[in-house]
């Protein structure tokens, strides 16, 4: 009897610690990886610890976390133990997905995103933050061939996540003029929201916070939007609008993928109220699917407490 109860008390000690929002438990003599390294002073350092200082999330500027000299071989060349992020990597499965960064160069570049991150984008997101961050002046991703093997180029996305880390693709910020600042922080904002509902691509999603928003999609998402009467043999156009779909971009053949529709639908809730949102949205919802997406989205955004008007 006392060995169960004493296996309760562990089990219930590791809830606790497991819902306390702190660094991971790191073995006796090692540093957290994330974490700036002790005793340095360069100013890229203090960037750093500030910024942790003032949002409890770890700011990184290339995807290598540990680069540690270990001795020598067995043919006397030294080795090392390298730790990268491996955004491609979660829990339960490796991705086939691959990253390509373009890191920012001068301590100048890494104060003006510092300084961005600060005054434009964390007015919006505090109750978001991630546990990390890794900033970057392009992200360009690649997709492995199922078929072939090779790794083919999809695309440069905003941002990109996985659980420890939330990688920022910020090339458009030294174009920007200063009143688009709030547009762009706002654009990130939507985008850590739907990071912060979980969930794996590979179930669309339906496996996080905003399972059942995605539910209502499940069936269109990826797919083509030209279907096949099996009564008239006529090829018959679905409208996106009218299947809780918020947009219909005339230039795409297929529907929007899950994180395109959520990052919509938290863009829209944020920046009107309920009577505009179904003012503009409202004649389209024939089947009900925008006012169900609408209730789903609603509460998990008042939750937040976040609002850009």
């Amino acid at each position: 009897m006392k060995s169960r109860v004493l296996l309760y008390a562990l089990v219930l000690a590791g809830s606790l610690c497991a819902c306390q929002k702190e660094d991971p438990v790191v073995p006796n003599g090692m540093s957290n990886p994330f974490a700036t390294l002790p005793g340095a002073t360069d100013e890229e350092t203090k960037l750093r610890e500030d910024f942790y200082e003032a949002t409890g999330c770890h700011l990184l500027f290339n995807d290598t976390l540990r680069h540690e000299y270990k001795g020598l071989d067995g043919n006397g060349n030294p080795y090392y133990e390298t730790e990268l992020l491996g955004l491609e990597y979660s829990i339960t499965n490796v991705g086939f997905t691959r990253f390509k960064f373009d890191y920012l160069q001068t301590l100048e570049q890494k104060r003006a995103v510092t300084d961005f991150l600060l005054n434009d984008l964390l007015p919006y997101i505090r109750n978001v933050m991630p546990y990390s961050m890794l900033v970057a002046n392009g992200i360009d991703e690649y997709q492995q061939n199922s078929i072939e093997g090779h790794y083919e180029y999809v695309g440069s996305p905003l941002t990109y996540d996985n659980l420890r880390c939330l990688a920022l693709n910020l090339n458009r910020l030294g174009d920007l003029a200063e009143g688009e600042m709030k547009e762009y922080a706002q654009d990130i904002c939507c985008e850590m929201i739907f990071a912060s509902f979980g969930g794996s691509s590979d179930k669309k999603y339906m496996d996080g916070k905003a399972g059942a928003f995605f539910q209502l999609g499940s069936n269109y998402y990826g797919y083509p939007k030209v279907g096949f009467d099996w009564e008239t043999f006529e090829p018959i156009y679905h409208e996106p609008l009218k299947l809780g779909f918020l947009e219909d971009d005339p230039e795409a053949t297929n529907f929007p993928s899950p994180k395109d529709d959520a990052v919509n639908y938290i863009k829209a809730c944020l920046s009107m109220t309920e009577e505009e949102f179904f003012a503009k949205y409202g004649q389209n919802d024939i089947n009900g699917l925008t006012q169900q997406k609408y209730d789903v989205m609603k509460p998990l955004l008042d939750a937040t407490g976040i609002k850009f008007n």
